[in-house]
Formats: structure tokens, C-alpha cells, sequence
């Protein structure tokens, strides 16, 4: 399949510690700090009321960063708003398939929404991506109901996903509200209506998975699915060795069909299939649903490089208007230490090099802004301050690499 027709936003080259693109600090700093956010989850279970629709109640498994892991726990403290991602389940399946998802999301800044509607032998594909499309647009109205726990922390993005059935539901549901801003899925089968052709319809960025070893929807479908949308701005990934119950978390409704069908063993682990997924997942919600530019330098990282899988990927605009550059290199390296982090304006803190010596060291503020800089030192260590206390970036150019780090100096 290889990567055909494969594009992306113009890449610019990266002149390290001169940083001539404050971009360039946005890009490390995402790296460093939003790698290692670790929100608690936390869970509730929610009956939303369509009015629209003869009062349908829709029974939803809500997963959201808490105050502390836990269900019914009180929402994460603070002032960040949060976007939302409604995901459909599979033909016969519940959300709890998906707790990996909602466990791998959430403690990035979403809130998750599973809805347990369509559950049965008999699913109305229809009014599964109803569901799907009223969640979406429901949750992110908490925003101002002043009676919700998720009062002013719910920001005005959401995503639509699913696996399976809930994956054509989630292209059908993207025809039934268009204040979506991006729709994922996995492993999507054809539906009733028709996902394919809902697919046409679609005017949003777009990531399609799949397995290749699946049996149970093969892999041409959603590769047709990708093919029908006309965004200029989509991907495919199929993953060597997926199948189609790995994204369900091997559930055992949906292997014993596996099974049935012969097709339930690979050569890789549901666990495997996760870490692929999210390592491309969460960086495309990242950039669509919180406007994050230095989002998609990693997403196109990922994408170029992941192994296991083979990609589609056409990209001929960003519709955020981001200028990407790459990622740049020495991020984080044992051989520079850092000591005390963080430390006092007082004291300062001190880089020493395992080997070879410093050329020059530079210290930027968050908007890119150099604060102070020590050059052609020819030493292996070197102690630095910063003028008032705050967190900083880094850049140390030395004879054996060029490193970037965050520091945070207080009073």
C-alpha cells in the first residue's frame, strides 16, 4: 500500500538554538510538557434527553479528568476547557471495550462520551449516528448550563469516533451535525444508511485505522470510506496485524466471531494496536479540538516513522492555517544533568556535561523571547539564572549534541 499521495504542511528547516520561529519553542515545549500530563480519570454515568426525537433517552458512559480517579469524583480544579469526543461501540458491544481509549484520552484534557444505545441484535444504524451527532452537540452546551459540574469548562470543539458499527455510525453521524470539527474511527464497517456514501458528504479532517489481519470487515472497506471523503485533509493507517477485535479490547462477544470466523490470532497484542493508535490519535485530536499547531509537527512525525503500518495520507492545505517545522533532535539525553530543577533565582541552576564542553546556552521565555545567553563557555558546566522566576526553555549547544530542556526558576 505504501504511503501514496502523502503530504503535509510546508516544512521549513529548524536553525536549533538560534530559534529564529518562535514555533520552534511551541514544538519542544509541547514535547516536554504535554507528554507527561497525567490527569485523573474520572467517571459518571449520564441519561441525555433528545427532544427532537420523541424524548429518546441516551444512556452514556462519561469519562472526564477528575479531581481525583474515581467515579463520580468532582471534575479536575482549574480553568481549562475541555473538548469533547463522542464514540460509538461496536455491533453487539458496550463501552466498557473502550476503557482504554477513554484511559488514554483523558488524561490529555478530553472529556469522553460512550453511548450505550443500539446495543442489540436489531441497531437502527440511523439513529445510532443521531446519537452520536446530538451528543456532541449536547455535552458541549454544559458548557453554559450553570446546574452541570461541567459549567465554563467545556470548550466549543468535539470529535466524533467509533469502532466497527459505531465507527460507519461516526461518518454517518458527521452528516447529521456539521459543528463536528474531526471524525476518527476504527475498523468502520458499511451501515444502513450507507457510511460510504456519508463519506462524500464529509467537509472535516478525517483519520481512518485499521487492521490488516481483519476478518470480520476487511480492510478495502475502510479504505473506500477514506477514499469517498473529499476534505483535503485526511489519512489512512492500517496496522500489520490488527484485528478487527483488538480495538475493542479483544472483547468476547466480538471474538467469539473472531473465532468463528478463523481469524483470531496475530502476531501482535491489543496492547501493541493501542500504543499505535494513540501515538498517532491523540496528537490529530490535539491540533483539531485545541488548536494546537505544534500538535501536528508530532502528528506527521509519527505518521512518517511509525513502524507496523502502512499509510495513506493527503494533505494539500492546514484549514488551522499552521506552518509546521520539524521536531528537533536531543530531547531529553543523559548526558546533561541538570541541578537543582527547579531552583531559586538565588541559586540558579547548574548543566553539567558527561562529556565534551559547551559552545553556548541560551534561555527563552514561553513566547520564544531569548532572556539571557551564555556563549562559547569551553567548560563542562555552567551555572545560569533567570532574571524573575517562571519556566523556561533551554537550548545548549554543545560539542557532543544540542539539547533542549524546561527549567522553572522560583524566588
Amino acid at each position: 500500500m505504501g504511503n501514496k499521495n502523502k503530504r503535509f504542511y510546508p516544512l521549513q528547516p529548524i536553525y536549533l538554538c538560534s530559534m529564529r520561529h518562535p514555533l520552534t519553542i511551541l514544538l519542544v515545549l509541547f514535547f516536554l510538557q504535554v507528554h507527561g500530563q497525567n490527569l485523573p480519570v474520572g467517571k459518571r454515568t449520564i441519561s441525555f434527553v433528545d427532544g427532537s426525537r420523541s424524548n429518546r433517552s441516551i444512556s452514556t458512559e462519561f469519562y472526564y479528568p477528575g479531581v481525583s480517579a474515581g467515579t463520580n469524583v468532582a471534575l479536575a480544579a482549574g480553568t481549562e476547557k475541555y473538548p469533547v469526543i463522542v464514540f460509538g461501540h461496536g455491533f453487539v458491544m458496550t463501552p466498557a471495550a473502550y476503557v482504554w481509549l477513554a484511559d488514554s484520552l483523558v488524561k490529555h484534557g478530553f472529556i469522553l462520551a460512550f453511548p450505550s444505545t443500539e446495543s442489540g441484535l436489531s441497531p437502527s444504524h440511523e439513529q445510532f449516528g443521531r446519537d452520536l451527532a446530538f451528543l456532541a452537540q449536547r455535552i458541549t452546551s454544559l458548557n453554559d448550563s450553570s446546574g452541570n459540574f461541567l459549567f465554563g469548562r467545556v470548550a466549543n470543539k468535539s470529535a466524533l469516533g467509533g469502532h466497527s458499527m459505531g465507527g460507519g455510525c461516526s461518518l454517518l453521524a458527521m452528516t447529521y451535525n456539521t459543528q463536528v470539527q474531526a471524525v476518527f474511527n476504527f475498523a468502520a464497517a458499511e451501515t444502513n444508511p450507507s457510511a460510504k456514501a456519508a463519506a462524500t458528504t464529509i467537509q472535516k479532517p478525517a483519520l481512518i485505522f485499521s487492521g490488516s489481519q481483519d476478518c470480520i470487515v476487511a480492510p478495502s472497506e475502510q479504505q473506500t470510506m477514506y477514499s469517498n471523503i473529499p476534505y483535503p485533509c485526511k489519512s489512512y493507517i492500517n496496522i500489520t496485524g490488527g484485528l478487527h477485535c483488538h480495538f475493542g479490547n479483544n472483547d468476547a462477544t466480538c471474538s467469539f466471531g473472531q473465532l468463528s470466523s478463523g481469524c483470531n490470532s496475530s502476531s501482535i497484542s491489543a496492547p501493541t494496536l493501542f500504543s499505535k493508535t494513540i501515538s498517532v490519535l491523540r496528537p490529530f485530536l490535539q491540533h483539531y479540538l485545541k488548536a494546537d499547531c505544534t500538535a501536528a509537527a508530532l502528528f506527521e512525525s509519527t505518521i512518517n516513522n511509525l513502524s507496523g503500518v502502512t499509510t495513506l495520507r493527503s494533505c494539500s492545505s492546514d484549514p488551522l492555517g499552521c506552518v509546521v517545522t520539524s521536531l528537533p533532535g536531543g530531547i531529553p539525553n543523559p548526558a546533561l544533568s541538570i541541578f537543582p530543577n527547579p531552583s531559586s533565582i538565588q541559586n540558579g541552576i547548574t548543566l553539567k556535561l558527561k562529556q565534551g564542553v559547551f559552545n553556548n546556552v541560551k534561555i527563552f521565555d514561553l513566547s520564544g523571547r531569548t532572556i539571557r545567553s551564555y556563549n562559547r563557555t569551553g567548560t563542562n558546566q555552567i551555572r545560569i539564572s533567570a532574571p524573575i522566576a517562571g519556566s523556561y526553555l533551554i537550548c545548549a549547544e554543545t560539542t557532543v549534541g544540542i539539547f533542549y530542556r524546561q527549567i522553572i526558576f522560583h524566588k
